[in-house]
């Protein structure tokens, strides 16, 4: 290819960034029959990366029929199942899937399109990502699953789903915390009653020692402490500077959330109705029994 052909070829090429970004299907195809190659604008991304994001998906069946490359990385090393998961578009998330794409690469940050959808609680792109796959389990570089990510985002649904997909509530990131930690820490009271129907545990300790009771003394979230409780969780247990939920809240000056503490019983068993659960939880761990709403 002479240099005249080149400077051709990449203006086509950049012709077709636009087209794709803006969504012109008719011109996409064209630009492709002209010859144009696949460019990459300032920041790394192709033209399937930008008509992913736009929600372009006329756009992308034809990119993907003309064999772009499903899993190139833009300079945050995101794939163009990443920037779909950034706005989760469901539609370009299930081509990209059909045309088994890589569904678990990670970011820069370390984060899949999976941590990307349940960040943002996108809970129907969260569905097909778990149905096709996507590995529930992988942690990003803070040590977060993607079930953690939805849980400090208060996202229930999004929650259930991946906890229906295998996730594990008792997973700890890179402080320590599991998800019921990060519930109760944000004061998200739907899902700590999802993760309270899970098989997790009410006094698991983080780096500081702190079980979410702790947490949720610190904070002054009156109705955490009593979900916590009444899920068994144990006002005794000391953290790592020897301090219980109790010394917490009196030190925090959150009088509410002593008098509950001060006052809450240790029970051997309690009984949780969820929505769609059954569970007999003793102080330290959860026995669960999964039982359908026919039961209820």
């Amino acid at each position: 290819m002479n240099q005249r052909d080149a400077a051709e070829v990449l203006a086509l090429s950049e012709r077709l960034l636009v087209a794709s970004h803006k969504g012109q299907v008719d011109s996409v195809v064209q630009l492709i029959n002209k010859g144009a190659k696949v460019a990459v604008t300032k920041y790394g991304r192709s033209p399937l990366h930008l008509a992913a994001y736009k929600g372009h998906i006329e756009v992308v069946r034809v990119l993907l029929k003309a064999g772009c490359n499903l899993d190139i990385q833009d300079d945050g090393e995101q794939t163009a199942l990443h920037r779909a998961a950034v706005v989760g578009n469901s539609d370009i998330i299930n081509a990209l899937i059909q045309e088994s794409c890589a569904l678990d690469r990670q970011d820069k940050d370390g984060n899949t399109a999976l941590h990307e959808v349940s960040w943002h609680g996108f809970t129907q792109s969260v569905k097909l990502l778990v149905k096709a796959g996507a590995n529930v389990y992988t942690k990003n570089k803070a040590g977060n699953t993607p079930l953690h990510l939805a849980c400090q985002n208060g996202h229930a649904q999004s929650a259930k789903v991946l906890l229906l997909g295998g996730s594990r509530p008792d997973s700890k990131n890179h402080a320590g915390d599991t998800c019921l930690h990060v519930a109760a820490r944000y004061n998200h009271l739907a899902v700590i009653r999802i993760l309270l129907g899970a098989y997790c545990s009410v006094s698991e300790k983080n780096l500081a020692g702190d079980t979410p009771l702790h947490v949720a003394a610190t904070l002054n979230h009156k109705k955490a402490i009593r979900l916590l409780l009444e899920a068994g969780a144990d006002s005794r247990i000391n953290n790592n500077a020897g301090l219980t939920a109790l010394d917490q809240a009196r030190e925090h000056n959150n009088p509410e959330v002593a008098l509950l503490l001060t006052k809450a019983p240790q029970r051997e068993g309690i009984f949780w109705h969820l929505s769609d659960t059954f569970m007999v939880r003793g102080n330290s761990d959860c026995n669960l029994f999964m039982a359908s709403r026919m039961f209820l």
